[in-house]
């Protein structure tokens, strides 16, 4: 692993995937049958009730319903927070593999995680 690569699984984006797992777990006590809009809307939600941000909030939550797993909430938060989408296609590669595998790492169900 590379000193970026480390430095992305240790910060804003592994940060982001364990702040994920962390939530659903504390939200829903690991529930795995939770319909996952709602569980995407209640993390949002969970999100921005600590960090304010109307814009961001309002973004995240009118995609919500769209989004297929967890994986693609965690991106959907660094494309509104960190410019996800402006980096080049290799590292938004690398960034989505340590999404995942930070996500399973944190024992989150493959359902909730992918969809």
């Amino acid at each position: 692993m590379g000193m970026s690569d480390w430095i992305a699984r240790k910060g804003n984006i592994g940060g982001t995937a364990r702040w994920a797992a962390k939530s659903y777990k504390v939200l829903t006590g690991g529930d795995e049958n939770i319909e996952l809009s709602t569980l995407f809307e209640a993390l949002i939600r969970h999100r921005y009730g600590v960090l304010p941000n109307p814009e961001q909030e309002n973004r995240l939550l009118s995609t919500a319903g769209q989004l297929r797993g967890l994986n693609d909430l965690v991106e959907a938060i660094l494309v509104v927070e960190a410019g996800f989408r402006e980096l080049p296609l290799d590292t938004q590669q690398k960034w989505r593999q340590i999404i995942n595998e930070e996500l399973e790492k944190a024992n989150i169900p493959a359902r909730i995680i992918y969809g």
